[in-house]
């Protein structure tokens, strides 16, 4: 499997549909964040190239449509010299430039579109991998829930064995009844300090990723508006010249 295709993999993964399915769901992520912080830097370079491709062709047309220019000034000079078969040459030559640079302008258009198709597959792998780790969070968090209570059930079931030895007593009953209720009340009040918790830990996180993204979009925005812009000025200084 090639990069592109395990890249697209990550990026269209349902994390909650395979972690249903899988038989280890904490060691299921993990895994799964790892291949993902590899794609992203895999997918980042991979990137910068693309968007380092489609710059190098800008800069090749823009020399190209210089150099159309100077041709035409050249065949310009040498017909008004009267040097005709000068003129003709010239003007062969600017025919060449201009063949190679719709070959230019066609790869430009393919480089543009892989650059901002990379882009946007690095931005939502990045959510996904924020999207795994969330959930791997909530795992261990369910894991660590799960094994205290069950040693709190093993604890309740010791004590309830200890009362039954004493007999049916008034007191044996109310002892058992207070100590019932003591772990009643430490086992509510960890699952309520567990919920604060995470939901501190939620409207942080989901805030600063928020943020993350508006902060991608707007470097995405100002990177196209900036490519508009170039590629804006030479469209122009072609059609002036």
């Amino acid at each position: 499997m090639n990069i592109f295709q395990r890249i697209s993999t990550l990026v269209s993964a349902n994390v909650n549909h395979m972690l249903d399915k899988a038989e280890d769901p904490e060691v299921m992520v993990k895994q799964l964040i790892r291949d993902m912080e590899e794609g992203i830097i895999e997918l980042r370079r991979e990137t910068v190239r693309a968007i380092g491709a489609h710059k190098q062709l800008d800069k090749k047309l823009d020399m190209g449509y210089k150099q159309q220019a100077d041709l035409e000034e050249k065949a310009g000079l040498a017909l008004g010299r009267g040097e005709e078969d000068l003129a003709r040459q010239i003007l062969a030559r600017k025919l060449e430039i201009g063949a190679t640079l719709e070959t230019l302008e066609r790869d430009n258009i393919r480089a543009k579109d892989l650059a901002e198709r990379l882009k946007s597959d690095l931005t939502r792998l990045e959510d996904q991998v924020q999207v795994a780790r969330r959930k791997k969070e909530e795992l261990i968090r369910r894991k660590l829930s799960a094994e205290a209570r069950m040693r709190t059930q093993d604890a309740l079931n010791k004590s309830r064995d200890a009362l039954g030895a004493l007999g049916n007593t008034v007191d044996g009953i109310d002892g058992a009844t207070r100590q019932l209720d003591s772990y009643q009340d430490k086992v509510l009040q960890m699952e309520a300090e567990a919920e604060a918790e995470e939901e501190l830990f939620n409207n942080g996180s989901e805030k600063l990723l928020e943020l993350e993204k508006l902060t991608r979009e707007k470097a995405v925005e100002d990177e196209l508006a900036r490519l508009k812009k170039q590629l804006g000025s030479g469209e122009q200084s072609s059609e002036e010249q």
